[in-house]
């Protein structure tokens, strides 16, 4: 308990006052490898949200021919906006559609969503935190709908590319369809453009690697 303690004391104190953050102390603590997926750790339904210690987790919208868009990442600080809304609504129906995978090794809070509406009401702080990330969200979605819509798949897989950390030897680990989740478009247009840069001498393809030529 007290080492709960001081770990949301540690990240949260900037964010929440002290009576928020004894409540947040006696919630669980979930560590979890990187590609795990949320949705089968909350069982048949969610209604749990996670407070993001560290790591980070890949937020994807699944349609019904399985195609996948990314919506957003949360990262240290932040929490999951659409399950917020849906426990602020008591209406879970919206994110059925969704996916959410831990890119990395993440720690985070589990918050219920009992929790986030009795904190909402109580809580000035957390209504402040909540205002935030929903400011940020609305943000993220219009740049969103802007890289799906209107850039090109060639820019817009250039620079998912090129905001991806490389080894030693300059090789970037991603696969075709971690990139076509990324820039919203279908795998094969991901594979199709990497093979003509391939031929181009723009790169070289390894499985699961791309290697950027200058």
């Amino acid at each position: 308990m007290e080492q709960t303690t001081n770990l949301v004391s540690q990240h949260f104190r900037q964010h929440f006052e002290a009576p928020l953050l004894e409540e947040l102390a006696k919630c669980p603590v979930m560590d979890l490898p990187g590609g795990t997926q949320l949705r089968q750790e909350a069982q048949s339904q969610v209604r749990y949200t996670p407070l993001v210690i560290s790591g980070c987790i890949r937020v994807t919208r699944v349609d019904e021919r399985g195609r996948e868009l990314l919506m957003y990442h949360i990262r240290p600080g932040e929490s999951c906006f659409l399950t917020v809304t849906a426990s602020l609504s008591n209406n879970f129906g919206n994110v059925n559609s969704l996916k959410a995978i831990c890119e990395e090794r993440t720690v985070f809070v589990s918050l219920t969503d009992q929790q986030i509406r009795d904190w909402n009401h109580r809580y000035r702080s957390f209504r402040n935190f909540l205002a935030q990330l929903f400011n940020s969200r609305f943000a993220e979605f219009f740049s969103i709908i802007d890289n799906v819509v209107f850039r090109p798949v060639e820019e817009k897989l250039a620079d998912a590319l090129d905001k991806r950390p490389r080894d030693q030897q300059g090789q970037i680990a991603v696969t075709h369809q971690e990139l076509a989740i990324e820039i919203g478009t279908a795998r094969e247009v991901v594979s199709r453009t990497l093979k003509q840069w391939e031929r181009d001498g723009r790169v070289s393809l390894g499985r699961g690697v791309v290697v950027l030529k200058k």
